[in-house]
C-alpha cells in the first residue's frame, strides 16, 4: 500500500512546497552571523578552483563551459547529466576555490549569489534533502571564507537562505534517498544546530537521528549496508567531521559515535590494495590513498583490519606481499542497491604496491550504457554464463534476480588460506550453481582456483580475469597460460585447464578516468552436469633466483 501511495502523496507534497504560502511559511528569523562554523579538515584542489573561477566546472565526470563574467553557472543547463547537478547544487567545490585563494573567493560568492537568485525557491532536485544537507554544511563550514569582506547585501541573503533551507531540512532530512545522503542530511542539520544563533534545536533533533542511522546502516563488524569501499570511505569522513565539529562546540562526542567511528576505520582499511588505495567492488573508484590516511589518521582508530567480514560480504586473503580481497556476499538489500554490481565470488589481487587482477571499476559520467556495463558480471574478474550477469540490472536501476545463496567457508592451514564459495545467480532459466575455491599460499608466491559450474541449463560460460593497465601480458605458444609482467618487472603465470585462453581489450575506470587495458578469457562450453576450470596464477622466479634455484636442485646432498 505504501508503495501505491507513494506517488500521489509526493505530488501533493510538490505542491505544498512549491507553493507561496510554504514560501512564507520558511522566512521567520534570520541569524545575524556563523557561531564558531565547524571546519572543513580536508585540502581543496587549487587547480580545480582556478578552473572553476574561469567558468571550466569538471563535476561527476563532464565538464560544462561557462562565461566566467556571468560570475555563476546555470544550475540546470541542458547537456548536464544527474550527476553533474547533484555536484553542483552540493557546493563541495566550494574547498577548491577556497584552495585557490585569490580571486577565486570572489568567484565563491558570485557563485553562492547566482544560486540564491535562480534556485531559492524549493524545487523538486535543488531540495532533495541529501542535496540540500551538502549545500547546508558546505555553506556553513565555509561561512567565513565567503563572508569575510562581503558587502551587507550578501551577508544579509547568504544568512536568510541558510536559515529557510534548514528549516525544510528539518522537516524532510528523513524523507530524502537512504544511505550515504542521509547521513549528508543530518549532518547538516547538526551543523546547524552548532552554528546558527536560534537553531539551536536542530542539534539535539541531528544527533538522535544520526545515531537512529548509523544502527540501521552499519553491520556489526563496521561495513556499511551498500557494500561500497568508495561509501564507506565517505560515511567515516562524514563522521570524523561531525566528532570534529562537537569538540570544537566544547561539546562531549558520545561513545556511541566512537564506537562506530573505530568500527567504521576497521573496515576501510580491510578495503585498501597495497597502493594504500581502495578495491573497486560494488561502485567504488580508487579514491586518494593520501586522503585515506588523513581520514583515518583524524580518526584515530588503529586497529588492522579483519581478514573475514562475514556480514558486509567480503574476504580478505594476505601472504607476504600478496593480497586477494574478494566478493563472497549477497548483493546489498533494495533500498541500498541503487547502484550495486552483479559480481558474485569476484575477486582483485595486489602484489606489493602494484595491482595485478581488478574489476573495471564504475563509470562517472553521463553516459548510461558506460554505468550498467560496469555493474554488470563480466566487468568483473568472476564467471558469466551465456552473457548473462549473476544478478539482474533493472532499467530503473535497481536489482532484481539476484543470487539467494551465497555461501563461503574460509580455512586457513600453516600459513595458507582456502576460500570455498557458491552462488545460486544463474539457478534461471537452469539450475546452474557457481563454485569457486580460491587458495593462497603462506609465502604469497600462487593463488589457485577452481571454478565449477554445476547442474543443468546455460550453453557457455566465461571466466575473466582483468588486468590493471599497468600489467602487460602475452599468451604462451601451447596457449594453455599467459604470463603477466608488473610495471616493476615482477612477472606471474596464469596456467589453466578446462577451457579457451585468450587475451582480449578491456578497460579500467578505477582511477577516475578511461585507461585502456587487457583480459584474460577462459571459455567454453557447459557439459549440462559440472564443467570445471582449473587455473594458478604462479611468481615468475627473476632469472637469476632461477639459475640458483636450479643449482641447488642439481647439488649433492
Amino acid at each position: 500500500m505504501s508503495g501505491l501511495l507513494a506517488g500521489p502523496v509526493a505530488s501533493v507534497k510538490a505542491l505544498y512546497y512549491g507553493s507561496p504560502f510554504y514560501r512564507l511559511m520558511l522566512l521567520g528569523h534570520a541569524p545575524d552571523k556563523v557561531l564558531q562554523a565547524p571546519t572543513d579538515p580536508w585540502p581543496g584542489d587549487a587547480a580545480r578552483g582556478r578552473d572553476l573561477a574561469d567558468g571550466v566546472w569538471r563535476l561527476a565526470g563532464q565538464t560544462l563551459r561557462f562565461d566566467p563574467r556571468d560570475g555563476a553557472p546555470e544550475w540546470y543547463p541542458d547537456a548536464a547529466w544527474t550527476g553533474w547537478l547533484e555536484e553542483a547544487h552540493g557546493f563541495s567545490w566550494l574547498r577548491d576555490l577556497r584552495e585557490a585563494g585569490g580571486d577565486a573567493r570572489q568567484a565563491a560568492r558570485h557563485a553562492v549569489a547566482g544560486w540564491m537568485a535562480d534556485c531559492a525557491h524549493w524545487d523538486r532536485f535543488a531540495w532533495r534533502p541529501d542535496i540540500l544537507g551538502r549545500r547546508l554544511a558546505a555553506w556553513i563550514a565555509h561561512g567565513p571564507f565567503l563572508l569575510n569582506g562581503a558587502d551587507a547585501l550578501f551577508r544579509r541573503r547568504f544568512l536568510q537562505s541558510l536559515a529557510e533551507q534548514t528549516r525544510h531540512l528539518a522537516r524532510t532530512v528523513t524523507a530524502g534517498p537512504e544511505g550515504l545522503g542521509r547521513i549528508a542530511a543530518v549532518k547538516a542539520l547538526l551543523y546547524a544546530g552548532l552554528a546558527l544563533p536560534g537553531e539551536e534545536k536542530r542539534f539535539a533533533q541531528a544527533m538522535r537521528l544520526l545515531e537512529h542511522e548509523l544502527d540501521r546502516q552499519m553491520l556489526p563488524d563496521g561495513g556499511q549496508r551498500e557494500r561500497n569501499p568508495s561509501v564507506q570511505f565517505r560515511l567515516l569522513r562524514d563522521l570524523v567531521e561531525v566528532r570534529l565539529a562537537l569538540i570544537q562546540a566544547r561539546k562531549p562526542a558520545p561513545e556511541w559515535l566512537d564506537r562506530t567511528i573505530d568500527r567504521a576505520a576497521a573496515m576501510l582499511r580491510f578495503y585498501r590494495h597495497g597502493d594504500g588505495a581502495l578495491t573497486l567492488f560494488n561502485g567504488a573508484a580508487e579514491e586518494s590513498a593520501e586522503l585515506i590516511d588523513n581520514v583515518l589518521a583524524m580518526g584515530r582508530a588503529t586497529g588492522k583490519p579483519a581478514s573475514s567480514a562475514r556480514h558486509t560480504g567480503y574476504e580478505r586473503l594476505a601472504a607476504r606481499k600478496t593480497l586477494v580481497l574478494v566478493d563472497a556476499g549477497p548483493p546489498p538489500p533494495a533500498d541500498f542497491a541503487a547502484n550495486a554490481h552483479a559480481a558474485p565470488l569476484a575477486f582483485e589481487m595486489s602484489v606489493g604496491p602494484e595491482r595485478l587482477i581488478v574489476s573495471m571499476g564504475a563509470w562517472r559520467g553521463a553516459d548510461a550504457s558506460w554505468r550498467l556495463a560496469a555493474r554488470e558480471t563480466a566487468a568483473h574478474s568472476t564467471v558469466t554464463v551465456d552473457d548473462r550477469s549473476a544478478a539482474e540490472i533493472r532499467g530503473d536501476g535497481g536489482l532484481g534476480r539476484v543470487p539467494r545463496k551465497v555461501s563461503v567457508e574460509r580455512d586457513e592451514r600453516e600459513g595458507a588460506v582456502l576460500l570455498t564459495m557458491s552462488h545460486d545467480g544463474y539457478r534461471s532459466p537452469g539450475r546452474l550453481r557457481h563454485r569457486r575455491s580460491l587458495r593462497l599460499s603462506a609465502d604469497g608466491e600462487e593463488v589457485r582456483g577452481e571454478d565449477a559450474l554445476a547442474g543443468p541449463g546455460g550453453e557457455r560460460f566465461a571466466l575473466r580475469f582483468h588486468l590493471h593497465p599497468g600489467v602487460r601480458a602475452a599468451v604462451t605458444q601451447d596457449g594453455q597460460s599467459a604470463l603477466l609482467r608488473l610495471p616493476s618487472g615482477k612477472g606471474w603465470r596464469l596456467r589453466m585447464t578446462g577451457g579457451v585462453l585468450e587475451l582480449t581489450d578491456s578497460v579500467y575506470l578505477g582511477a577516475g578516468r578511461m585507461k585502456r587495458c587487457r583480459q584474460v578469457v577462459v571459455s567454453g562450453g557447459l557439459n549440462g552436469e559440472r564443467t570445471v576450470v582449473e587455473w594458478a596464477l604462479t611468481r615468475v622466479a627473476p632469472p637469476a633466483r632461477r639459475a640458483r634455484q636450479r643449482a641447488g636442485a642439481g647439488a649433492p646432498e
